[in-house]
């Protein structure tokens, strides 16, 4: 038996793959022998399955390909990984990061001593591409995660970018919902149940670089997470850190009326006055985040910053509402 096993579904994943496994390889590690690497490849199209193969020989650890026959989703993926998998504790990975030097050992420790069953870590807000919105939403992330930190709050998304588990609680509790076929919410549902048996550490140890997409593929995936997350909360009835926290809530509802306020202000003035009193608010709530922002990128990135945090709290109300009104249709 391994003591850790990787599981890393991908899908298209010729660009980023490589980098990851290298990553791996390249890890100030000494236990590889301990270790084993499972790349998942849920029916690429491109030339991902010939980029792992080709590397299989060439890296320190054992490295397992799985190709699918048909596309089944993030969620299968991980879960058929997993139970082909023969270590103690598994290590989710996303195929578009990259692990820092460091990380690899700290995870193989978690293992290792077994006194934590379910674990995650973070990405840092440095992206390698000078365009905007990658930049933005890659320090809008750091930012919530560790500058906004409510006071007495516990941030513990069990993220697939980089998180891991005991195998057998994993198993215990049913793996990733396979209903979610993209995607989504599908790491929020199955923090909600780890949470019922072991609490999961964040662990800032676990660094990895993520370079993020562009503003419409973001956009689609935040839209699809809101319709989908919208339905745990009505079970729920509860705000977290784990998707969303009263701030962020808050935040939403004030950017809807900000721009409901301006618009009927070309109607009459006191809408204007009403939509500089939303700002002020929304000033106040995303001041850490804007400060942050002017402090590392300047004032014409603070003001592309102020306009994209708007809009994008205004797809997240979208797709909670568009989440509500699918489930209401249903009923």
């Amino acid at each position: 038996m391994k003591v850790l096993s990787i599981v890393i579904p991908t899908h298209n994943s010729q660009n980023t793959i490589t980098n990851l496994l290298i990553s791996i390889h390249t890890s100030e590690f000494r236990h590889f022998g301990d270790i084993e690497v499972l790349v998942v490849d849920d029916y690429s199209m491109d030339k991902t399955r010939g980029i792992v193969r080709k590397l299989v020989e060439k890296l320190k650890y054992k490295l397992i390909f799985l190709p699918l026959n048909k596309n089944l989703g993030p969620a299968k993926a991980r879960n058929y990984g997993v139970k082909k998998a023969s270590g103690k504790y598994v290590l989710f990975l996303d195929s578009d990061v990259v692990l820092a030097k460091s990380t690899l050992r700290y995870a193989y420790q978690f293992a290792k001593e077994g006194k934590v069953k379910a674990f995650t870590g973070i990405w840092h807000f440095e992206q390698k591409t000078n365009k905007f919105f990658p930049n933005f939403k890659a320090m809008r992330d750091w930012v919530y995660w560790f500058i906004e930190r409510e006071k007495y709050a516990r941030y513990y998304l069990f993220s697939t970018r980089i998180a891991g588990i005991d195998r057998k609680l994993f198993l215990k509790i049913g793996g990733f919902d396979e209903k979610f076929a993209q995607p989504t919410v599908e790491d929020i549902d199955l923090t909600y149940r780890i949470e019922k048996y072991a609490k999961i550490r964040f662990s800032p140890e676990l660094m990895i670089n993520h370079e993020f997409e562009d503003f419409w593929t973001i956009a689609i995936k935040y839209f699809k997470r809101s319709r989908d997350w919208i339905l745990l909360y009505q079970k729920r009835l509860k705000f977290d850190p784990v998707a969303t926290s009263k701030k962020e809530a808050f935040k939403c509802i004030l950017s809807a009326f900000l721009v409901a306020f301006f618009i009927l202000g070309f109607f009459h003035w006191i809408f204007f006055y009403l939509a500089l009193l939303a700002f002020i608010q929304l000033l106040n709530l995303e001041w850490y985040f804007w400060t942050f922002v002017l402090k590392q990128k300047g004032k014409l990135f603070l003001i592309k910053s102020i306009i994209s945090s708007i809009i994008f709290y205004l797809i997240i109300d979208l797709g909670s509402a568009w989440g509500l009104l699918l489930a209401k249709i249903k009923r």
